[in-house]
């Protein structure tokens, strides 16, 4: 669905035919007559049967209960393979770094997607942290400043290392209110 927005978005072609349509609405309601066109076309009613609403109806429906689920769906990384990276930024957020050689590279991490590295050579990198993943270390560097919960930072980090970190189950608003 993203890929057919910036295609609509960015496509000359497509914003030339839609400036052109709007144009050619435009002077044909003015050649008309706006009253000759309200009369002739706007103001006629127009009777569709029972079931074209309820077939509106069915699709909308379904369109506003599983639009959440579409859009919520992990989409999948993108695969680079076999390339290298010197001094440069890289954005390792929705990538998947397959056999890739990093030497003097900044890799940023936003966390808004997910990022792999898969048998990659790394040579006097820098990580950076931004967007909601900054968010999160900031949040977390504040919690531990209080003494309480000290022991659930480091407990984090130890799963962090274990290779199992707690994810949440289910949504909890009770803090929301």
């Amino acid at each position: 669905m993203d890929n057919l927005i910036q295609l609509l978005q960015n496509n000359p072609l497509i914003i030339l035919v839609m400036f052109i349509i709007t144009v050619l609405s435009g002077i044909i309601t003015i050649i008309l007559g706006w009253r000759k066109f309200y009369k002739d076309i706007l103001s006629k009613n127009i009777i569709l049967p029972v079931y074209v609403y309820l077939i509106v109806f069915f699709f909308v429906a379904l369109a506003i209960i599983f639009w959440p689920a579409i859009e919520s769906r992990p989409k999948p990384l993108r695969t680079i393979e076999g390339e290298s990276f010197g001094i440069q930024r890289v954005y390792a957020d929705g990538k998947r770094f397959v056999n890739c050689r990093f030497d003097g590279t900044e890799i940023v991490i936003r966390g808004e997607v997910g990022g792999a590295f898969e048998s990659c050579q790394l040579t006097n990198i820098k990580f950076t942290i931004d967007g909601p993943a900054a968010a999160v270390i900031l949040t977390l560097e504040h919690m531990y400043t209080i003494p309480g919960f000290r022991p659930f930072i480091d407990n984090m980090f130890e799963a962090i290392k274990a290779g199992k970190i707690p994810r949440a189950t289910s949504p909890s608003h009770a803090a929301d209110k």
